[in-house]
Order: structure tokens, then sequence, then C-alpha cells
């Protein structure tokens, strides 16, 4: 692993833990890591400046994760952080997208409009609504008894789940430049997928606290974040076609 990679990890990749960890687990990685790491490991001589760099990471990522508040402050930054590469990302592909269609003819629009729905829309909609309507469950279940460590297991890995899916439907989403003509409905996703990642941040903070305002808070996340992606597909049902 080069170090620019290292660097583009965050301090949860580093010690290979979920974001959702628990403050002992996060405990438990970091003593595993510091063994692993010891300098009375034998190693190479050639591997010992690879290993220093690794220790630094991994003593700069718990120094962060150890604290519950330097830890909020790194997740903010996180979130803060993924919303701007996902508004980067779609501000380039729509310039580029506008300095295409200069040039496009309104048969090079239906050929568009007809790409970005089968490889956007439908497969993008179909990890939403799975996601979106998957939570209600969950919250039942949980409701038994939410200090219940096996609940709670079973929580933060339905929570990681979500977060997979929900990266997988973003990088859909970013993968093409959405037409003009279907700009409205591209809207509508886009910032469902963004109450739906600010959901699934919010959610991920019960299993640290037990504070059920995160559970209202998220649930309330995911009833707008369907509530736009129902209207996203009554607005291509009223669509006209071409």
């Amino acid at each position: 692993m080069t170090r620019e990679t290292r660097q583009r990890q965050t301090h949860y990749q580093v010690l290979g833990v979920a974001i959702s960890a628990t403050a002992e687990d996060i405990k438990l990685a970091y003593r595993r890591l510091a063994k692993q790491c010891h300098p009375d490991v034998r190693r190479d001589a050639a591997s010992e400046p690879a290993m220093a760099e690794r220790i630094r990471l991994v003593n700069e990522a718990y120094a962060v994760l150890r604290h519950a508040e330097s830890r909020r402050q790194y997740d903010r930054l996180l979130h803060s952080q993924r919303h701007l590469q996902s508004q980067q990302a779609t501000a380039r592909a729509q310039a580029s997208y506008r300095r295409q269609r200069e040039d496009t003819s309104l048969s090079d629009e239906a050929a568009a409009r007809d790409r970005w729905l089968k490889q956007v829309y439908v497969p993008l909609n179909r990890v939403l609504s799975e996601v979106l309507r998957s939570l209600s469950p969950q919250l039942r279940a949980l409701s038994a008894d939410p200090f219940d460590d096996e609940l709670i297991e079973a929580f933060s890995a339905y929570l990681d789940t979500c977060r997979r899916k929900f990266e997988r439907a973003r990088d859909t989403f970013q993968r093409l430049p959405n037409p003009s003509t279907l700009a409205g409905i591209a809207s509508r996703l886009y910032y469902s997928l963004n109450h739906l990642e600010d959901a699934l941040d919010e959610l991920n903070y019960f299993p640290l606290n037990f504070d059920d305002r995160h559970l209202h808070t998220g649930q309330e996340l995911f009833r707008l974040a369907q509530q736009l992606r129902q209207e996203a597909v009554e607005t291509l049902q009223d669509a006209p076609k071409y």
C-alpha cells in the first residue's frame, strides 16, 4: 500500500473498523494494530520506513477516535467532505453534459434519455426503494430492547449494509449526466440520496449513545428521502414521451 493510498484512508479504515464501531471496538482494534506494529516484532530492515508510517497513522487515528468529542468533530468533517465530493462530481458531470449537448440533435436527446433511464434511473430507483422501505422492520425489532447487545449488533450490521447499498446507488447516479428533459427527476433523486446519507449518519450514532433522538431524526430523513424518490417516479410517469 503506497503512502498516497494511506493518506486517502479515513481513521476508521486505518483501524479497520466501521464508522458505527463502539469505543470498545476502536480500543481493541488499536491494541491489535499496536502489537503488530511494535518495534520488537522482527521484520526486514527494508520494511521499517513503511511500518513507521503505519504506526504514525494508527496512533493518529486512535488519538482522534478515542475521545467522543474529537470523534464527533471528525465525523462531521467526513460528512462534509462526502457532500462536497458528491456535489463536485455532479457539477463536473453536468458541465460535461452541457458542453456535449451544444451539438445534440433531438434524436440524440431521445437516445440520451433512453440510455440514462436504463443505466441510471432503473437501477438507482431499485436500490433506493429497497433501502428506504427496510428501516421500519429494523426499528420494530430494535424496540424490543434497545439496549440488548445482539439487537444493537444486528442494527449496526444493517446500517453497514445500507451504507454499502447507498454508495452503490450514489455511484450509479454519477455514471451518466442526466438529459436536460429529465432534470426534474434527477434533481429529486439527488436530494433523496442526500437525505438518505444524512439519515444513515444520524442512525449510526444510536449504537454509540443510545439517544432515541437519533432514531427519530433518522426515521424522518428516511421518510423525506422516500417522498422525493416517489416524486421522481411520478414525475417520470407524467413526462412526455419522445
